[in-house]
């Protein structure tokens, strides 16, 4: 594999497999010269022509409680748009340099300009976008990091530098009549990583259903931070597709040991692929060819596939298949729908298509049946678009053992108290000495290591809730 090398600070949207080579540049006064690059993946709308968005400055920030301003520092003013749909397969933008302090950075925010920012379809209409508060003018996104960025003079002198990716999911951020409002909703997902200590997943996703072997378009392939990896509850790190051969590159992984699943969701007679324990190592490429089996393992099935999250007032489209005893998919299947709580979500349809609709904020099980088969679906419906006001963690304290283990929850609400799901959180400790942290989504689990007293904090949009934690 080819490294990239990037001075210090660079800035991707979901994924990055192509390399900007520079000269190293050694710290000075302390200091070290970060440069910002900009970079994209497929978009999942082929109705789309340009997303535009308007950079006006990438910050990092040495503090973790951004609530009251904190203390920022600026990496880059590009001040200008980029459309994203061209820089995919590796192509990148430079978006500008700074010096920044040798010090461990904590948060990484992106500040775009929304009036300046819009989607174009093919036709060259241009569709509402809702963008978080304010919804025009200056947004600020914040990244999402689970470990501290390393900027110290040592990490910056290394082989390779130290640099920070900034990954912007885009697919999962940029969200279509999500909330039944026939615009797109923009829920930023964004995190930010050391490339240093980041490598990349590739590979080829192929079937072998119809008995010969041949290539998978569009299929999603998510790397969980977790051993579940079953969304809407999985803690997924990033996202990636596969193109019309089959392949498909996820880059910038942190390293560590992840969950991958593949599916194509268009096409519920394939089973997902879950992969347990796929390594990452620094600096390396990881290769996972998949091949996606047929549903049922040539048994008699039914399978449900489609989206696993849905606001308040919109509607989402599930799909199931039906496989005889013999594995053969049936053609115009008689299929009956059910939700587990018609408060929360409504399904409607006959065959083998359905509809969901939120109605309130909450977690339902979507049910499909034929015959004496039947299979679920689990669906977040989402309350509101409004952005993090307050992050509660709860417990808000704990006393605990050497030894035990012990799972924390982050509540995040708006600023009408309405409880908001869907949204990245960050998790740290304050004293690793003291205790580990083990990241899943909203949800955490503590593992407390030596005596003594530390912060179990969370963070998301900007917002930050924390625990006390005594270990005895």
């Amino acid at each position: 594999m080819t490294r990239c090398v990037l001075r210090l600070l660079a800035a991707a949207l979901l994924f990055a497999a192509s390399c900007y080579k520079d000269d190293t540049t050694s710290p000075r006064n302390g200091k070290s010269l970060a440069r910002v690059l900009l970079t994209d993946a497929p978009f999942p709308y082929d109705s789309v022509a340009r997303v535009n968005v308007y950079v006006a400055s990438i910050d990092a920030s040495s503090d973790l409680d951004t609530t009251g301003g904190g203390q920022w520092v600026r990496a880059a003013t590009p001040a200008r748009a980029f459309d994203l749909l061209t820089l995919q397969r590796g192509a990148t933008a430079f978006l500008g340099e700074a010096e920044l302090d040798a010090r461990q950075y904590r948060a990484i925010r992106m500040v775009i300009d929304a009036d300046k920012s819009s989607i174009v379809y093919n036709n060259g209409a241009a569709p509402p976008v809702h963008w978080p508060w304010p919804g025009s003018g200056a947004v600020t996104m914040y990244a999402l990091i689970e470990e501290p960025l390393d900027f110290s003079t040592a990490a910056a002198a290394a082989p390779g530098g130290a640099a920070i990716v900034i990954d912007f999911d885009v697919g999962r951020s940029f969200l279509y009549d999500y909330f039944g409002t026939r615009e797109f909703t923009v829920l930023p997902w964004l995190r930010a990583v050391n490339s240093a200590a980041t490598g990349t997943l590739e590979g080829t996703v192929t079937t072998d259903s119809g008995g010969q072997t041949r290539p998978v378009e569009n299929a999603n392939i998510t790397v969980c931070g977790s051993q579940a990896c079953d969304p809407p509850n999985a803690y997924v790190v990033a996202t990636g597709r596969s193109d019309a051969a089959g392949r498909y590159t996820v880059g910038f992984l942190r390293a560590g040991t992840y969950t991958v699943r593949v599916e194509q969701p268009d096409y519920p007679s394939l089973a997902p692929a879950i992969i347990p324990n796929v390594h990452i190592a620094a600096g390396d490429a990881t290769q996972l060819p998949v091949s996606l089996p047929r549903a049922g393992s040539g048994g008699a099935y039914i399978r449900i596939s489609g989206p696993t999250s849905v606001g308040v007032g919109g509607t989402i489209s599930l799909r199931a298949a039906v496989g005889d005893a013999s594995g053969n998919a049936v053609s115009n299947p008689a299929v009956s729908w059910t939700s587990s709580n018609t408060a929360i979500a409504q399904v409607s349809g006959g065959g083998d298509t359905a509809s969901v609709m939120g109605r309130q904020a909450g977690y339902v099980t979507i049910t499909a049946a034929s015959g004496q088969l039947f299979d679920t679906l689990g669906v977040q419906v989402v309350g509101s678009s409004a952005p993090v006001a307050s992050v509660t963690v709860v417990p808000g304290s704990a006393n605990l053992a050497v030894g035990d283990s012990v799972g924390f929850r982050a509540e995040l609400r708006d600023s009408t108290g309405t409880l908001l799901t869907d949204r990245a959180v960050s998790w740290f400790a304050t004293d690793s000495s003291v205790m580990v942290v083990y990241p899943y989504g909203s949800q955490a689990l503590v593992r407390p290591r030596a005596s003594g007293s530390a912060f179990l904090r969370a963070t998301s949009e900007g917002k930050t809730g924390q625990a006390t934690i005594t270990v005895h």
